[in-house]
């Protein structure tokens, strides 16, 4: 079983959105997967309780029982877990960076944004874990800005997803009925983009990809 953390020093990047996006759309590539919600807001369980399909399978947990819960998902079949951490460079992000393959730190591309990864940044470093910034909801038109937002993020020392989120009306209208853009609009820019990030997530987490899965 695979892990994915996403983690961020500040709130309001679409940490949580992103994190349920990319549940559903690894679930519909035939990826098993659990969603953890660290998050005392527990808004990722507030969309699950919307849903009407069993899954992602999406739980409420804390730091202290974050090793019991990913033992438990990989002894039930599970494929792949993400987990969603509170805003806040604190132990949940620790304890559950230390846990993953992989740490997903959204961004938006501002400098507001950049300059609050750099802790963020401190944290996945200090693991030895492998993080990378993902731009998100990003002007639909912006270049030059995620340009100069990957050198930025580069300079803390992280890569850069090759995959950029958009500011997209449709994550918005999805999340009411507990979809995900993927299925609440499928043919959607939205859904190309959320596709497009899986895909390098499975690229990166090679033995995860199933031989079927096409992006």
């Amino acid at each position: 079983m695979h892990i994915i953390t996403l983690a961020a020093q500040k709130g309001g990047v679409g940490k949580t959105t992103l994190a349920v996006n990319l549940a559903v759309a690894a679930q519909a590539a035939g990826i098993r997967t659990a969603l953890f919600d660290l998050d005392p807001q527990e808004s990722a369980t507030a969309w699950s309780e919307r849903r009407e399909a069993e899954l992602p399978h999406v739980e409420p947990i804390s730091a202290r029982r974050l090793n019991q819960a990913i033992d438990a998902a990989e002894a039930n079949g599970f494929d792949l877990t993400i987990i969603d951490t509170p805003p806040a460079a604190g132990a949940e992000a620790v304890a559950a960076a230390q846990r993953a393959d992989l740490v997903l730190i959204p961004c938006r591309p501002s400098l507001i944004d950049l300059d609050a990864i750099k802790r963020t940044a401190q944290l996945i470093i200090s693991t030895g874990r492998t993080g990378y910034v993902v731009l998100n909801a990003a002007p639909p038109t912006a270049t030059t800005l995620l340009d100069d937002a990957r050198t930025l993020a580069e300079d803390s020392g992280l890569k850069v997803a090759r995959a950029v989120i958009r500011e997209r009306s449709a994550y918005r209208a999805a999340w009411p009925y507990g979809l995900g853009v993927t299925e609440h609009e499928p043919n959607g820019k939205a859904a190309q983009e959320i596709a497009s990030l899986r895909q390098f997530l499975f690229d990166e987490l090679q033995d995860c990809t199933p031989a079927n899965v096409k992006a």
